[in-house]
């Protein structure tokens, strides 16, 4: 798993880019380094990138990855914006998203770096 994690306190805000061969297992590892460092919050707004991560999952890792953010959902109390490079990715991410919204984490899904800050950026 390559990735880079900064969180920046002042911000509130946690931004993670990840790359390289991925599996839905790294995923959820990844997710749990993230709200296990010592610096996170539940109330920063998280900002994924995942454009240059090669994975494609399926419908049926996507429902299973859905129960895994309900159990971690005290976790992810602000925003978090996932960033993807692929239409196939944005379809299933945001069957995911709206999954998880109904489980309470306010999770959208964008292909533009540019909406995806902006949205990250702005009040609840």
């Amino acid at each position: 798993m390559n990735y880079t994690l900064s969180i920046l306190p002042r911000h509130k805000l946690v931004r993670i880019t990840a790359e390289g061969q991925y599996s839905i297992g790294d995923i959820q590892r990844l997710i749990e380094i993230v709200v296990q460092d010592k610096d996170y919050r539940s109330d920063y707004n998280s900002l994924i990138d995942i454009r240059e991560v090669k994975y494609t999952p399926v419908v049926s890792e996507i429902m299973d990855f859905s129960t895994f953010i309900g159990t971690i959902k005290k976790s992810f109390q602000a925003k978090v914006a996932l960033l993807v490079k692929s239409e196939v990715l944005y379809n299933l991410f945001t069957l995911s998203s709206r999954l998880s919204r109904q489980k309470g984490i306010n999770v959208y899904i964008f292909n533009d770096p540019e909406k995806a800050e902006k949205w990250i950026s702005t009040s609840s």
